[in-house]
């Protein structure tokens, strides 16, 4: 009986140790979710400006390639719409590819992969 006794501070103890310990994990968790919704908004933010970059670099440099053509070879401006127009069609390009993380693998055919992976029905054993 006198082990019972001496035995119940013990517990009551590791229960209020237990208690801290999840609620200092608890806390710890918040604040990893909190962290991590934090990056995943500057990664959002990051592509933004990124794809909005590429678009109007591209359409500028397609644009300045074609004026140059055009004074260099005394030409009306045929190279500067058709060097614009490339350069538009670049700039999406761009931002399908960072909008679709293909950029983040090396090559395309890694991105097919993924597809097909994911579209693949599980294998039993």
């Amino acid at each position: 009986m006198s082990n019972d006794n001496r035995n119940e501070p013990d517990h009551e103890r590791l229960k209020a140790l237990s208690d801290t310990l999840a609620d200092m994990k608890a806390k710890d968790d918040a604040e990893s979710a909190r962290q991590a919704g934090i990056r995943k908004d500057a990664d959002n933010m990051s592509n933004g400006v990124r794809a909005g970059a590429e678009l109007v670099t591209c359409m500028v440099a397609g644009g300045l390639i074609g004026w140059g053509l055009d004074k260099w070879l005394e030409t009306k401006p045929v190279f500067l719409i058709i060097f614009l127009l490339a350069g538009i069609f670049t700039g999406f390009w761009e931002v399908y590819r960072i909008t679709q993380n293909a950029g983040s693998s090396v090559g395309f055919a890694r991105l097919h992969q993924d597809e097909k992976t994911a579209k693949k029905p599980a294998e039993k054993d």
